[in-house]
């Protein structure tokens, strides 16, 4: 009989310490993501709050914690600050997720300048 797939759902998974092959404590699982080519992804908080993505090519193992192979395999996500609230938002965002603010991307600075 083959084995059965074990899915896992989104509340399982975030919350959870990511933890590498060191067994150093990497940050903790904010939340998935996924790319349009429809590969998953965990996104990863570190103790000073950047967010990185982790294919779920490089999960050793899910149990208590997540277990990655290596810290490196961790992909940096851009980002913007919002000047008034400080909270991190998408670098395609417009406007601030938190307080709402306009925000400026690096385009619109240097047309002001010019």
């Amino acid at each position: 009989m083959p084995a059965m797939v074990q899915w896992r759902r989104r509340e399982e998974i975030v919350g959870k310490e990511v933890i590498d092959s060191d067994a150093k404590k990497i940050g903790v699982a904010k939340d998935l993501a996924w790319s349009n080519d429809g590969k998953l992804a965990l996104i990863v908080e570190s103790s000073d709050e950047d967010e990185a993505y982790l294919t779920f090519g490089e999960i050793e193992r899910i149990g208590d914690v997540v277990f990655v192979r290596a810290k490196s395999a961790l992909e940096s996500v851009p980002s913007i600050t919002c000047p008034v609230c400080k909270h991190r938002n998408l670098v395609e965002a417009k406007y601030c997720a938190k307080c709402g603010r306009t925000l400026e991307g690096k385009e619109e600075k240097k047309e002001k300048r010019s």
